[in-house]
């Protein structure tokens, strides 16, 4: 986190008069701007009703694809006979 996103092409002294790019809503979205890169968009987002929805709409993607990587993950460990957690505890107790 954190990266220099002014540095990449983002452009956030200037995000009061534009609208957020798809880089900006997705590093938003993320979690992958500092607090002090952060600050401008949060502005934004309280004025900017269409902003505001394309974050929203890319907050959803972003959780329904962590939690279908999620649901991967523990079919994955269920067709290998558990979790190696599970898997440690069984071996713990037998």
């Amino acid at each position: 986190m954190g990266d220099n996103w002014e540095g990449r092409g983002m452009m956030t002294g200037d995000i009061g008069t534009r609208h957020m790019d798809a880089e900006e809503i997705e590093a938003y979205s993320l979690g992958d701007l500092s607090d002090l890169e952060a600050a401008p968009f949060d502005e934004h987002l309280l004025i900017c009703d269409l902003c505001r929805t394309k974050v929203e709409a890319s907050d959803d993607y972003i959780a329904a694809m962590r939690g279908a990587a999620r649901l991967i993950r523990q079919a994955a460990e269920q067709a290998a006979g558990g979790s190696p957690v599970a898997k440690a505890r069984a071996a713990g107790s037998a």
